[in-house]
């Protein structure tokens, strides 16, 4: 079942994924983060807490990847 994720302030609701329920919390003041698939509503938020971990997750390991190479390159150029 998808299920949309609506942020209000710093709380965090999932509603299954309705157009028209979804234009009435967004009339509300609730604003549209994203849609995801889960079970029920508490699986839907921690999904999208997973989603949002893995893309920090991945430039960061590509950095730390990286770093060696950068450091190795500048010693390299300086000798």
């Amino acid at each position: 079942m998808d299920f949309y994720i609506l942020k209000k302030q710093q709380e965090l609701i999932a509603i299954p994924a309705n157009e028209q329920s979804c234009k009435q919390y967004l009339d509300s003041g609730y604003f549209y983060i994203d849609k995801v698939a889960a079970c029920n509503e508490k699986n839907a938020i921690k999904a999208l807490q997973a989603k949002q971990t893995k893309a920090i997750k991945i430039p960061l390991a590509m950095a730390l990847l990286a770093l060696p190479m950068i450091i190795f390159a500048w010693y390299s150029l300086s000798a």
